[in-house]
């Protein structure tokens, strides 16, 4: 079963990575009526080596990189930033 994820229009959170002559931005989207945020990086821009990893990518967001629950309406910069740089970790970027 296919679930449809409309993303609420008022929170979405731009996170980054910028140590290490590093640049590398992610951008987190609210599910509407869900305490669920979604972390898409734009990977057409970056191009990062992410050998054998398989992420649904979403058309004008790039690929989806990590669904997170959380009990509040919003994420906070340092949360998205820690969360962006284990997935960074994992993947061997950094």
């Amino acid at each position: 079963m296919v679930k449809i994820l409309l993303f609420d229009q008022r929170y979405h959170l731009h996170v980054g990575y910028y140590d290490n002559s590093k640049d590398i931005e992610a951008i987190c989207l609210k599910v509407l009526n869900e305490d669920i945020w979604c972390m898409f990086l734009d990977n057409d821009f970056y191009k990062l080596p992410l050998p054998g990893s398989d992420y649904p990518s979403l058309e004008s967001f790039g690929l989806l990189i990590g669904i997170f629950n959380f009990t509040t309406k919003e994420m906070s910069y340092d949360i998205g930033a820690k969360l962006f740089e284990d997935f960074l970790k994992t993947e061997n970027i950094i």
